[in-house]
């Protein structure tokens, strides 16, 4: 794990953390593909999610994306999750795999940040994770 410096962005910071973004979407993606059939995918795992989460596996993807914006996990699939409605293949471990993608993609900090403003911008210290560290020197598992 390192600190770094990362400018925040309107409700979360700009850049995302590129080596738990790729576990976390490659985690995700395994739940998708073991649990959600494509032909009956309807919250549009397949159409919608996977896409980026397999940019986010190649690496492309470097700045934080907008949930609200982008709708990489369908809002169908938030309001049955709230509901307690949604069908049973999409179970804790499910449940766990998406928010701590969307969590990570959208570039949220789980714990409170040191702030340091430069020229009227605001920055934060956050925890970036190296390749080797998981699981052993990660806080958020």
């Amino acid at each position: 794990m390192y600190k770094k410096l990362v400018r925040y962005d309107k409700w979360n910071f700009a850049e995302v953390d590129p080596v738990a973004l790729r576990r976390t979407a490659a985690k995700l993606r395994d739940e998708i593909v073991r649990k959600v059939s494509e032909t009956a995918d309807i919250y549009s795992f397949y159409s919608v999610t996977l896409p980026v989460l397999d940019a986010a596996i190649r690496g492309d993807i470097v700045n934080s994306l907008d949930l609200d914006e982008l709708h990489f996990v369908s809002g169908n699939y938030y309001h049955d999750k709230q509901e307690g409605t949604l069908p049973p293949e999409y179970d804790a471990e499910f449940q766990s795999a998406v928010s701590e993608f969307t969590v990570t993609a959208e570039a949220l900090s789980l714990e409170e940040t040191e702030d340091v403003i430069i020229d009227g911008v605001t920055y934060g210290w956050l925890e970036f994770e190296e390749e080797g560290d998981w699981p052993d020197n990660v806080k958020y598992c």
